[in-house]
């Protein structure tokens, strides 16, 4: 691919410094990567197993959750035999719903992570819903809760991660900013101000979501909301990816726009697989966003990404009776004779699709669909084409969008999925095009000569990532920890299998009865672990099934999707 170089030069989100142990993140400070523990906290010998393995791989941090004040007494035993290795990478306290697990982890590990939503604030049966009194009790009772862990963070000099998940924001928040990435933005400012005004600082937050496109809101409006310098160091991630090459494009979509545009300080890239595969994958990301984010110097100003996501309306026009443009849904193009682009179900990996072979196509009312790899002359010739398709890949659109900021564009735009060489470019690709497609830039995708089926997958995965089309069911799938007490990927993997065709159908794999009903809140079904080899069973937000035999789950789920109407039988030879 060849790359454009226009005005303009890279400029990194200013944080604050934070130290955590050894490790110093914000400012000018390279961007850490890390992962979690998958193992029980009591089962030393499995973590410290994973420890050496995450280490081994670059992992720089570390999480364990901390499901009870018990777990903290393995910890000693945990530092001994990681001492003894000369590892010593830091240690983050996972804590959720009691302040005193979190208060006495202060003493153990160099940072502590809590969520705003667990924390309990105001009483959800309180008549004064809705009101600005009842609103300014809870900001009071959050300010006393957080006296205690204060004290302890300052004494033991630690740091703290104030993890606001989309799925579990406090029921004052969703009441007052709604369900959405403001909610979770006014949820993380507000801790930050009331850990602030008692004299902590060694702050970071992160702004998590299951949605790609939730994160990049959350996170750029906070970047809007934030000061211009010495504001709170950011960790990036998507929660509940899931696995394979869906759960890496989940991960990419929501945290590589916002590297891109300079961004985040630490990474965390969730898996339902083995810890270290997080590592390795973030670390790719990483590498090709660095690598290639110099070659496409892009000046985002005058122009500035919308960060609301709001579709731009380019105007529209009709090929072969297909409606492009307009704010209406993209369309994926596939030429037949050179003459049609079409609005087809391509998903099926089997479907013998033609491809786009040629620098023109003459459309059905012999007007041209502009190529341009030269922006300089297409003002001029605007008015006379129906529509635009930009060559060299998605960085052409950012500069088309920087020239003609204060140009009405009129036209539906489209482009090529650009081929790579290299893993690298690829990743630089699907980062820019992940951008582009969850602001609503484009209007119409082309498929290029020589794509493979590999290739248009990774395309699939993207645009479903994205919000843009939909094409497989959406699995919400944690990445498992300490407190899942079954085997999440095996169930992970029957569930897909088991599932596959039921296209858009959101199902939640959740390892425990913690997370599980918040962050797949809008999933369509839900199977949850809730003891040991024991799994219940959610219809939406509803507890259909408790307690249901691991061996017999997958089965029992498949039978709730068909009682509710959404099962289709599968093709004669489904995908896996």
């Amino acid at each position: 691919m060849e790359y454009l170089s226009y005005p303009g030069q890279f400029s990194r989100h200013q944080t604050r410094v934070v130290s955590i142990g050894d490790v110093v993140i914000g400012g000018s400070n390279p961007i850490i990567i890390q992962s979690m523990l998958t193992s029980l906290t009591s089962d030393i010998d499995a973590c410290f197993k994973e420890v050496l393995s995450l280490v081994k791989v670059g992992c720089q941090m570390i999480r364990l959750t901390i499901p009870s004040l018990k777990d903290l007494d393995y910890i000693p035993q945990l530092r001994y035999l990681m001492q003894e290795e000369g590892v010593m990478v830091p240690l983050i306290a996972d804590v959720h719903f009691s302040p005193n697990i979190a208060v006495a982890a202060c003493e153990f590990f160099e940072k502590v992570r809590i969520n705003p939503g667990n924390y309990t604030d105001v009483s959800k049966s309180s008549h004064k819903h809705k009101s600005d009194e009842w609103f300014e009790v809870g900001r009071e009772n959050l300010k006393e809760a957080i006296v205690p862990l204060i004290k302890q963070l300052k004494y033991y000099q630690r740091a703290l991660r104030i993890g606001v998940n989309h799925g579990s924001l406090s029921t004052r928040m969703i009441e007052k900013y709604g369900d959405s990435p403001l909610g979770m933005v006014e949820s993380a400012l507000e801790m930050i101000a009331l850990f602030e005004a008692q004299e902590f600082n060694q702050l970071v937050v992160s702004l998590k979501s299951s949605n790609p496109v939730v994160v990049q809101k959350a996170y750029r409006l906070l970047v809007e909301k934030s000061p211009k310098t010495d504001a709170v160091p950011l960790h990036l991630g998507v929660t509940e990816a899931g696995n394979g090459i869906e759960g890496r494009i989940k991960g990419l979509a929501g945290i590589g726009p916002l590297l891109l545009d300079g961004i985040g300080d630490t990474i965390r890239l969730s898996l339902t697989e083995e810890s270290k595969n997080e590592i390795e994958f973030a670390q790719k990301l990483q590498h090709a966003v660095e690598k290639y984010r110099f070659k496409t110097k892009v000046k985002l100003e005058p122009w500035r990404r919308e960060l609301n996501h709001q579709r731009f309306n380019n105007g529209s026009m009709a090929i072969n009776n297909v409606e492009i443009g307009n704010g209406s849904t993209l369309k994926l193009g596939v030429s037949k004779d050179n003459t049609q682009v079409l609005d087809k179900d391509i998903s099926d990996m089997d479907f013998e699709y033609q491809i786009l072979n040629e620098r023109e196509i003459i459309l059905n009312d012999k007007k041209r669909l502009r190529l341009s790899a030269d922006l300089s002359s297409i003002f001029s010739d605007l008015p006379n084409f129906d529509g635009i398709v930009l060559e060299n890949g998605p960085q052409t659109l950012f500069y088309f969008r920087f020239i003609c900021c204060n140009f009405p564009v009129d036209k539906p735009i489209g482009m090529f999925y650009p081929l790579c060489e290299s893993e690298a470019e690829t990743l630089f690709l699907e980062t820019q095009l992940s951008a582009i497609l969850s602001e609503g830039l484009l209007d119409f995708l082309l498929i290029p000569q020589g794509i493979n089926a590999k290739q248009l997958k990774r395309a699939f995965y993207l645009l479903q990532a994205t919000r843009t089309r939909i094409f497989y069911p959406d699995y919400i799938a944690c990445p498992s920890c300490g407190r899942t007490l079954f085997d999440l990927q095996l169930a992970t993997h029957k569930i897909k299998k088991a599932t596959r065709h039921l296209k858009g159908v959101k199902i939640g794999i959740m390892g425990c009865i913690v997370n599980g009903p918040g962050e797949m809140a809008d999933a369509d079904f839900g199977y949850v672990g809730s003891g040991k080899g024991k799994i219940d069973l959610y219809l939406g937000q509803q507890r259909i099934k408790k307690g249901v035999d691991e061996e017999n789950a997958v089965d029992n789920l498949v039978d709730l999707i068909k009682a509710n109407g959404r099962w289709l039988d599968p093709p004669l030879s489904p995908e896996s």
